[in-house]
């Protein structure tokens, strides 16, 4: 690279190299890289000359996000395509070398909806009420925490009846098309779950397994289709929401079924250890930030167990 293209490069440039270089990956995470490069650096750190960039610049940048109350999880991904880019730079002597290994970021937990006791006991009223496979599997979901794409993945082979438990192995999602001679934007595929604790087996409770019983068909078919193509997310959101407005129940999405589940499984006095693992997560620590929300009444309840244990 002569020298006055050198002077001249910016960021953008390099980010969009690295992104096409990224070989290996899971498509997903490709389209999550390159959705995160387009949406929050190529118009802000994307524009600044390579030779210019800095640590302070690097830094503002970041402290901008969390001034927009950016989720840790974005911020930290960020900050890895960041320190690749400018890692190969270096190499390449485009740039001096940038320590970025003090920049934090301050846990912002966005915040998220439940049911109440009351909505969840209506709900399941009514799902039990003239029952279907997806009734069972809304059920499925506010007794295992199952995600969404993780229940529209599940097989007919994936439920061990006898031991009373599923194996989560894949995942629905919906991606963007990159066939440019088809003209629907985007489309469905199956993956493995998202990270190594996300494939794991989670026990059924009994009354859901002789739900489950009714509908058994053959291993290789979809629970929810009840075919071999899997059954569409945005599908089965839809079909959540209509349950929502007969049973008279203000919207919440159903990702909240899964705080719900954690929930609940808190105040029955579920250990936080035996609750992650159903979840799913990598460590104990995130099941606690970001999915176990105390109720007040959970609250008055150790106060007064605390009164209790003083009295004695």
């Amino acid at each position: 690279m002569n020298v006055l293209k050198k002077n001249k490069l910016k960021l953008d440039e390099l980010l969009y190299e690295w992104l096409v270089n990224k070989k290996n990956i899971k498509i997903q995470t490709f389209q999550k890289y390159e959705h995160l490069i387009n949406k929050y650096l190529i118009n802000t750190l994307g524009q600044v000359k390579v030779k210019e960039i800095s640590e302070k610049i690097i830094l503002n940048f970041f402290i901008n996000l969390e001034n927009q109350e950016i989720s840790t999880s974005i911020c930290k991904t960020l900050l890895y395509i960041i320190k690749s880019v400018l890692k190969e730079a270096e190499n390449r002597n485009l740039c001096k070398h940038i320590d970025l290994e003090n920049i934090k970021f301050q846990k912002y937990i966005p915040k998220v909806n439940i049911l109440c006791k009351d909505d969840q006991t209506r709900l399941e009223k009514y799902l039990k009420n003239d029952i279907n496979i997806r009734k069972i599997c809304i059920l499925l979901c506010l007794y295992t925490g199952l995600r969404i794409g993780e229940v529209c993945g599940l097989k007919w082979e994936d439920i061990d009846f006898q031991n009373k438990n599923l194996k989560v192995k894949r995942t629905i999602q919906r991606i963007k098309n990159k066939n440019q001679t088809d003209l629907t934007k985007t489309i469905l595929i199956a993956s493995t779950p998202k990270s190594e604790s996300s494939t794991r087996v989670v026990p059924i409770p009994d009354f859901i397994i002789e739900l489950l019983k009714i509908y058994k068909n053959k291993n290789d078919f979809y629970i929810l289709s009840n075919n071999e193509k899997y059954y569409d997310p945005r599908l089965f959101e839809y079909f959540y929401v209509r349950v929502l407005k007969k049973c008279q129940i203000k919207y919440i999405n159903f990702h909240a079924l899964r705080h719900t589940f954690a929930t609940r499984a808190i105040e029955s006095q579920m250990d936080i250890k035996t609750l992650s693992e159903i979840l799913g997560h990598a460590s104990v620590d995130i099941t606690l930030k970001i999915y176990v929300h105390s109720s007040f009444e959970l609250k008055k309840k150790c106060i007064e167990n605390l009164v209790e244990f003083m009295s004695h």
